[in-house]
């Protein structure tokens, strides 16, 4: 399973208040907001991430920022990035500034963000994550597939093939009555997207999502119950908490029990 590390978000205060920092120091590398963001990148690295989410969806949706986070990570690291923006400014400015092809998050059936984004993802040749689910008014399995095959059909158009797709069924809380229902949707909707398209894309989620609204001595419990179950419903990546104790434990275990590590009291512990 693909690990897509999304701790580098303006949603999380301490990367908010980093980027503050650095908007006040006019996007500076040099000081102690760029500092920040260096050591939470090289803390996922070191934790085992596959690839790094920069969202700076949060106040921060603009050009200069998205350039300034990107340059400064790469600094760190040279794994594969995941840009989550909605500002087709802000995309095109950390596309161009991205060492190694990136993918881009958050592409709907929206007309205008379809005909901005898809078009500049594929002419730098980078990934799209595909969302087939609006959280607001959440779709069945059926409705999900039938947006599947369009958003990978008008990604394959503007030139992204599906090995550079990942497909995001949009869970939401678990906490609420609609949020259960909507999750026994998305696993018959990964059970059957293998079956959607030729060749088939591969599937992603954000596992956090799912326990918004528990306390929080149960928010974890709920993420390292429900990540083994989607896994074996076929999921292939998910943006997480890489940093998160718990989290890693269920990975490395999972690992163990595909026979894809060596089994170790340590690595448990």
């Amino acid at each position: 399973m693909l690990l897509i590390a999304n701790n580098l978000t303006t949603r999380n205060s301490e990367v908010y208040q980093a980027f503050k920092k650095s908007r006040a120091a006019r996007w500076n590398a040099e000081q102690l907001g760029a500092d920040m963001l260096r050591n939470l990148a090289a803390n996922c690295v070191a934790a085992s991430a596959d690839m790094l989410e920069i969202n700076v969806q949060q106040h921060y949706d603009q050009p200069e920022a998205m350039e300034f986070a990107v340059r400064v990570v790469q600094q760190v690291t040279d794994l594969p990035l995941c840009l989550s923006t909605n500002n087709a400014g802000a995309l095109k400015a950390g596309l161009k500034v991205c060492k190694r092809l990136p993918f881009v998050n958050y592409i709907s059936i929206d007309e205008a963000r379809l005909r901005e984004m898809l078009p500049l993802i594929a002419s730098y040749g980078a990934g799209a994550v595909l969302l087939v689910s609006d959280p607001v008014t959440p779709t069945d399995a059926t409705e999900m597939l039938k947006k599947a095959a369009i958003l990978t059909g008008a990604a394959n158009e503007s030139g992204i093939p599906n090995d550079k797709i990942l497909v995001d069924p949009g869970i939401i809380h678990v906490t609420k009555d609609v949020g259960q229902r909507h999750l026994a949707e998305v696993m018959e909707f990964l059970r059957a997207l293998p079956d959607a398209t030729e060749p088939a894309v591969r599937s992603t989620c954000w596992l956090e999502n799912a326990s918004v609204g528990a306390p929080d001595q149960l928010r974890r419990v709920i993420e390292t119950a429900l990540l083994p179950m989607l896994a074996g419903l076929g999921l292939s990546s998910v943006f997480m908490d890489v940093l998160n104790r718990e989290n890693m434990r269920t990975v490395r275990l999972m690992k163990m029990f595909n026979n894809e590590v060596v089994y170790s009291d340590s690595e448990i512990e």
